[in-house]
């Protein structure tokens, strides 16, 4: 009963501490900007080397913040009532035991959530990424800066790339240089057709050239390798399908078993020869699924 209450609190008092959290976080930040705007001498640059950036910023810089839209804090409790939600349900029904196995369970659904979720964000940016780059090359040729560009397209941009590239220009200015704003953009959006258009607009600007005809040809080279991108997971659908199907479903019916008639389960979590044998299964399992995702999976995905 102790192990039970403590699991039904827990939860509760994480909440508080990361609200308590929150504010101190957000207390720090405010005297921090406040101490910025009081020293103006300090560059931005000078500032980002003599500070290592703590736990919270490296987070919001990430693309699990982008996608998610959450914070630390709201991450790691979610995570955390994942586990101990699903963990109480199995300590109440077979023990400890149960209570491990459902939480990991209840962890792994989560986890597979959010995988999901920052998958389908990066595939709506990749896909608005070409027509974005057009708009951009079509204002640069009316003579528009690359600043300007951006942010008048920005606005006619719907989606996650639309609202990367708003906040990336809003701290552009507050003072950050185009080229950080550039970086933290493919830091939070990981695509490697974004990555190839902002490494060819950075050496535009470091040789000189015409951005708007580097950009034409950006586009039409992101655009073939998207529909090469496409016409591969198609052919590869039924055996990333089969694999993933493979993999887990050894799993999902040892736990059904386990929960609902322990007994026939009871000669493999009864002895050492069990152990062994469910243990060599769980890793031959992961190998043939491993071996069929590579089989599958093309190079430059």
């Amino acid at each position: 009963m102790a192990l039970l209450g403590l699991a039904v609190l827990w939860p509760l008092v994480l909440l508080a501490l990361a609200l308590a959290w929150r504010q101190v976080a957000h207390a720090r930040l405010v005297k921090r900007r406040v101490s910025l705007i009081r020293h103006e001498v300090m560059p931005v640059a000078d500032f980002g080397e003599t500070r290592r950036p703590g736990l919270r910023e490296r987070w919001s810089a990430g693309p699990a913040a982008a996608a998610l839209r959450l914070r630390i804090s709201e991450y790691i409790l979610f995570r955390t009532i994942s586990f101990l939600g699903p963990f109480v349900v199995g300590y109440v029904i077979r023990g400890v035991v149960g209570g491990l196995l459902l939480g990991a369970v209840g962890l792994a659904v989560l986890t597979g959530y959010f995988r999901t979720k920052q998958n389908r964000w990066l595939k709506d940016a990749e896909a608005a990424l070409p027509e974005f780059l057009r708009g951009v090359a079509s204002t640069l040729r009316a003579g528009s800066s690359l600043s300007q560009a951006m942010a008048l397209v920005a606005v006619d941009t719907a989606g996650a790339l639309g609202d990367e590239v708003r906040r990336v220009l809003k701290r552009e200015a507050l003072g950050f240089s185009i080229n950080e704003t550039l970086n933290e953009l493919t830091q939070r959006i990981p695509s490697r057709d974004l990555a190839l258009a902002v490494m060819a607009i950075t050496i535009q600007r470091e040789v000189g050239g015409s951005l708007a005809d580097v950009l034409d040809n950006i586009v039409q080279t992101i655009v073939d390798r998207q529909r090469l991108k496409s016409e591969v997971r198609v052919l590869t659908a039924q055996g990333r399908y089969s694999g993933w199907l493979l993999t887990v479903l050894p799993f999902v019916l040892g736990l059904l078993l386990y929960f609902t008639d322990p007994s026939y389960m009871g000669a493999l979590i009864s002895s050492r020869l069990g152990w062994g044998l469910l243990g060599g299964a769980v890793l031959l399992v992961l190998i043939g699924g491993f071996v069929i995702n590579r089989m599958v999976k093309a190079p430059e995905m």
